[in-house]
């Protein structure tokens, strides 16, 4: 090999190895996180959708399905929005309390006992209101509205796993 060919054959291999740095460097300490970049913007205050509503939206109900859950659903909001308001007032007082020079931990306490009641009442009222809205289904949708609840409420199970650790085929991490 020649002199010249050996030199362009160094200096293309240092320009590639600069440009693989320099991309290691924006991706690692420039760029901002993924987490930043593809975030929705956040919904105005008082808008956010409850899990009835997250469900309702998921099953694709029809018109007549949404008409004949109409009173129910709106019992419903109300009654949560209610609750949000009782939750709301706990919190601001919890955070006075906390806010105090000297914490009485006994009205912490109950303000906490309290508040914990208030979640799982709403909590216990979504999962009525959703008895309510599961007659109004169609066989599909209430084998997908089973589904949803088993991955919302529940936390979905675990995926199987093969003898040895390893994940199931098409199980695991989708292919990059």
């Amino acid at each position: 090999m020649s002199s010249r060919l050996m030199q362009a054959v160094l200096a293309l291999s240092l320009l590639l190895n600069t440009f693989v740095l320099v991309g290691f460097v924006y991706s690692s300490w420039i760029s901002p996180p993924a987490f930043e970049r593809h975030m929705p913007p956040p919904l105005p205050p008082g808008t956010r959708p409850s899990p009835v509503e997250m469900l309702i939206k998921d099953l694709g109900l029809d018109d007549g399905q949404r008409e004949a859950i109409r009173a129910p659903m709106e019992r419903y909001a109300v009654a949560r929005r209610e609750r949000f308001r009782e939750i709301q007032k706990l919190r601001d007082q919890t955070a006075a309390e906390l806010a105090r020079p000297q914490m009485d931990m006994t009205q912490i306490d109950g303000l906490i006992d309290r508040l914990t009641r208030l979640r799982a009442d709403q909590w216990k009222e979504s999962l009525h209101a959703v008895a309510l809205l599961e007659p109004q289904l169609r066989p599909d949708q209430r084998e997908r509205l089973h589904v949803l609840l088993a991955e919302r409420f529940a936390g979905a199970p675990p995926p199987p796993r093969l003898p040895g650790g390893a994940a199931a085929p098409g199980q695991g991490r989708p292919p990059q």
